[in-house]
């Protein structure tokens, strides 16, 4: 006679690395905060004349490439926190959604950090060349930099938002304002590509990015709050003929037996 005492019990362990979506948001901020501090006050886009191109980086060209190097660090820690999230919300698309429209999370998510990434890698290629560059040199490292890091990167962000979004709402996984303004902010992330047309698209950057910020640090916090459940089994008892132990094979049989009815 064999005997089997099965104890199940779901705990739920918060996974730290939830939190990387608020390093995310953290490092990008300070790069804003030190680029206010250190940074002159003109800015400077690809629509930018030449001319003000050139008063930006001859205005003081020593600050203006010690500021580079510090945007590019806070920004490349900020990529790798978003490409250290992106396991996270892929996590919570294959829990509630499906494993396909978790692959396209992930791919949009994982080329969004990527583009952000080279985007904080020609920062620091133009605090390198700085002022000795020539103009046309300097401006098409500054474009780059511009341009990766704003449209294509907050598109493909607010891409992976957006489903995000839409599989909290469908299966009520996460707070309903959370889930409507992760549609919205996803939705303008994803127009934001249209400043690659007109100037006027770049009204849908600051939409996408500094809301999306608010709407990240709110999922980062919730999705280590409920943490993850874990499944154990404990407590496992076998028993054969008068009181004897049965062997592994017998005990890997009955612990089979039960999964299968657990699956059941």
């Amino acid at each position: 006679m064999t005997t089997a005492t099965l104890t199940g019990s779901t705990a739920q362990r918060r996974n730290p690395g939830a939190l990387s979506g608020l390093l995310y948001v953290l490092f990008f901020v300070a790069s804003l905060v030190v680029a206010g501090v250190l940074g002159s006050s003109s800015v400077v886009t690809p629509y930018s004349s030449d001319a003000a191109v050139q008063a930006y980086r001859l205005e003081d060209p020593a600050t203006l490439e010690n500021l580079f190097r510090v945007l590019g660090l806070l920004q490349g820690l900020s990529a790798l926190s978003l490409l250290a999230f992106v396991p996270c919300l892929t996590g919570f698309v294959r829990r509630y959604g499906s494993e396909t429209r978790a692959g396209v999370v992930r791919a949009l998510a994982t080329v969004a950090g990527a583009l952000l990434m080279l985007s904080a890698s020609t920062s620091w290629i133009l605090a390198q060349i700085g002022s000795k560059a020539e103009l046309s040199t300097y401006r098409a490292v500054s474009d780059l930099s511009f341009i990766t890091g704003a449209g294509p990167a907050i598109a493909t962000l607010g891409a992976a938002v957006f489903l995000v979004a839409t599989t909290g709402r469908t299966s009520r996984a996460m707070p309903a304002w959370v889930a409507y303004s992760g549609m919205v902010i996803g939705a303008a992330g994803v127009l934001s590509m249209s400043s690659l047309l007109a100037e006027g698209g770049s009204v849908f950057i600051p939409i996408g990015r500094f809301l999306g910020f608010i709407w990240f640090i709110a999922v980062s916090v919730l999705l280590w709050r409920r943490g993850e459940p874990k499944e154990s089994l404990e407590g496992v008892h076998v028993a054969a003929g008068h009181g004897g132990t049965v062997g592994g094979a017998d005990r890997l049989e009955v612990l089979g037996d039960a999964g299968q009815a657990a699956g059941a």
